[in-house]
Parts: structure tokens; sequence; C-alpha cells
């Protein structure tokens, strides 16, 4: 098998910020609350861009494990691995390889349908004739089946797996045996059983029930219309039930003789700009310690690609060129070490001082986003609590009708914490 090198396999960087003068502290915090509205975007971006960088990490990972574990033939786990890598990237590379270690491992219906996929995206692929050779030998060792529904936008199920809507453009490829395939729209369903033979297609076409549920209550509606009704005399309407007198308490109206709330509603709005603009900056300064890192790494490739650097060479760090002369090859002068070694270390310190500056930048983000969020959410029990328990509604309109709450339960878990906010009206 040969291994396609997808994007996945770029390090991710290891400097990541920007530096910004100790004087410009007061200048930047009032800056953040006057820019509210563009910030909250400035946050939205800076935070997609690192959870991207993680999952891309996570990614190339798996697929440098699904690898190890192809060439080792432990095709199960390989499989495992590209199919963890794919669903965070999804990458022509790693379906082809997730295909191919699907095929090794027998698994040769899900095989088939990588394949397939992987020949319909990819036209022009390098691999296309690898691709299909390949498929070719997962499809003679599975059924093929193309599934037919009178209706479209039908919900397609096999053996309880859903594949699909009708109409479904592509086959379905299946391991010999037997099975059951389901449609289901509108709560009605209908299901078809085959059984798949190797090599073979087969068209299956499942009908589900037509016409409208709304006939019957129509036909009882009319008879009723119909009835004679003069012994009978017309009943009074109803009296329009009694405004509710919890609704017309709307929150601005609550908020305009609550005072108090007003201040909480300003620290909430005042937090959360702060720490959107906070975010941004950040943002910005490990954008800017990224582009440093690039300088760095160039710049010690260009002197091991000109033997004055040793391949082994650390640019940054205790063992860095800086501190290691062994990082030299032996034939540099010492005026060259002391040059080459200045330049590596004022380029490390600038890029230091500009990812602790990015580190501030993001924990006064933090310290303001949870100060905005206490606010906030605090704002909301608040006012549900106070309408839920209002004076001015009687002992019998409580009785008939549902009394607003609100409760704040803190949420522990492994992969989250947090607080969860229950309303009920």
């Amino acid at each position: 098998m040969t291994h396609v090198v997808s994007p996945l396999s770029t390090p991710t960087s290891f400097l990541r910020t920007v530096f910004i003068p100790t004087t410009s502290w007061r200048a930047l915090v009032g800056l953040a609350l006057c820019l509210s509205v563009l910030a909250t975007a400035v946050l939205a971006v800076g935070t997609a861009a690192a959870q991207s960088d993680g999952e891309t990490e996570i990614a190339r990972q798996r697929f440098l494990e699904g690898v190890r574990h192809y060439d080792q033939h432990d095709y199960d786990k390989a499989r495992l691995a590209f199919l963890q890598a794919y669903l965070l990237k999804p990458h022509p590379a790693v379906l082809l390889n997730l295909a191919q270690s699907q095929l090794r491992a027998g698994r040769y219906a899900e095989a088939a349908e990588n394949f397939a996929k992987y020949i319909r995206e990819n036209p022009t692929a390098e691999a296309m004739s690898h691709a299909k050779a390949a498929f070719e030998e997962a499809r003679d060792k599975v059924g093929e089946i193309s599934v037919e529904v009178n209706q479209t936008g039908a919900i397609i199920n096999v053996d309880g797996s859903d594949v699909g809507k009708s109409p479904l453009p592509y086959a379905v490829y299946m391991m010999p045996g037997r099975h059951t395939v389901r449609a289901t729209k509108g709560g009605l369903s209908a299901d078809e059983s085959l059984e798949a033979i190797a090599g073979q297609r087969m068209y299956v076409t499942i009908a589900l029930p037509e016409g409208s549920r709304m006939a019957p209550v129509a036909g009882a509606a009319a008879a009723t219309a119909a009835a004679p009704t003069l012994s009978e005399p017309n009943p009074l309407p109803a009296p329009p039930p009694e405004p509710d007198k919890q609704q017309s308490k709307g929150f601005f109206s609550w908020l305009g003789r609550t005072p108090l709330a007003i201040g909480t509603v300003t620290v909430a709005g005042m937090g959360l700009a702060t720490s959107a603009v906070l975010a941004g900056f950040a943002n910005n300064q490990y954008e800017s310690a990224n582009d440093a890192r690039n300088q760095i790494m160039t710049a010690l490739q260009q002197y091991v690609d000109a033997r004055n650097l040793v391949s082994s060479a650390v640019p940054c760090g205790p063992e860095g060129i800086a501190n290691n002369p062994e990082s030299f090859d032996a034939g540099v002068s010492p005026e060259n070490v002391k040059k080459v070694s200045g330049q590596f270390g004022n380029a490390c310190a600038r890029f230091n001082e500009r990812s602790e500056s990015g580190d501030q930048l993001k924990t006064l983000s933090l310290i303001s986003l949870g100060v905005g969020a206490f606010a906030a959410v605090g704002t909301v029990v608040w006012y549900f609590t106070d309408i839920g328990g209002s004076p001015s509604e009687t002992t019998e309109a409580k009785k008939g009708s549902s009394r607003r709450q609100a409760r704040l339960t803190p949420l522990l878990s492994p992969g989250l914490q947090g607080l969860q906010l229950d309303v009920t009206f």
C-alpha cells in the first residue's frame, strides 16, 4: 500500500503569541469596554482557530498511528485509527487509507462504500487506478443493492442504521446474508427483507402508504355540520380568559422596575465585551508568534543546509543554539558561532516575550468571560425567580397557571464543567 501523506502531517506550531508593552494595559482595557459588538466576532474566530489547530494535531497523530498499524499488518487497529482521523479532518488520503485497511480487515461492505466515495469525490486523483482495483476486489465480496422508495425524503435504514434519504443516489453495499431495508416518513414505514449475494446487484422497491391522515377527521366534521340541531339552542360564546398577570411582566418591564438588575446587566455586558476584545488581541499575538516561529525554523533550515549547524540543532530552549556550542559544525569559526548564537538568542527571546504577553491576555479574557457569564446567568435566574413569586397574583391564579421557576445546577464531569440553567414556565 502506498501511504499518501496529507496536510495533516504538517507540524503544528510550537511558538504562539505577540508582545504588548506594559504601559498600554490601561488603554487596552478602556478600548475593550467600547468595542463589545466587534469583539464578539473576533472571539468566535479566535476560538474556532484554536479548536481547528487542536483537531488537526489529533487527526495527524491518529493518521500516523494508522500507518504504523498497517505496516505491522494490524489492519483492524489501523482501520480504527484512520476512521478517527477522518472524522476529525476528512481528507481524501485518509479516506483511501481507511478503505484499504477495511478491505484487509475483511470488512468488505465498509471498504466498498469508502472506495466508491473516494472515486466519486476525487475523479482526477493520482491513486485512482489503485482505488478502482481495490474497489472491484471489495465489490466482488459483497452484495450491491439499489433502493427505490415511492416517496422522496424518506429515511432509508439498513439493519438498524440510517444510510440516507430517498432518492438514494448511490448503491448500498451489504455483506452476504439476510438483511432488512426500511423506509420511514411522517410516521409511516415499510420494509423489505432480502438475501444479499456476493458479486450480485439487486434492486429493492419500497412502497410507503399513500393518502392523507386528515381525511377521517374532515369526514367527521362534515357529518357533524350536516346533523340537525334545531332542538338545541346555540351556546353562548365563552368569555375571553383573563390575561395572565405574569405574561404582562416582560423582561424589560421588570428591568425598569429593578434598578439593581440594570447594574448586573451592565456588568454582564462589560465583562463579555472585555473578554471578546482581549481574546481578539490574544489571537493576534498568537498569530504574530507563529510568524516568528516560522522565521526561526526557516533560518535554522538555511544554516543546516549551509553546513553551519548540525541537523539535530534545537533553535530555542535550554538546549537551544544560543546555549549549546555543539549545535555548530566543527568548521564554523568562533566569530560566526558568536554571531549566529546571538541571532537565535534574540529571536527566541522575542518569541518568549510574545508568548507570555499572549498568555496574559488570554488569562484576562477568561476572567472577564467568567465575570460576564456569571452576571448574565445571575440576572436571568433573578428575573424568573422574581416573576414566579410575584405577590400581585391571586391565590386562584396561582392554582390555575403554572409558576415560572429557575434553577441553577453545577455540572461536573470529566468532559464538561459549568452551570446548567433550568427554567420552568
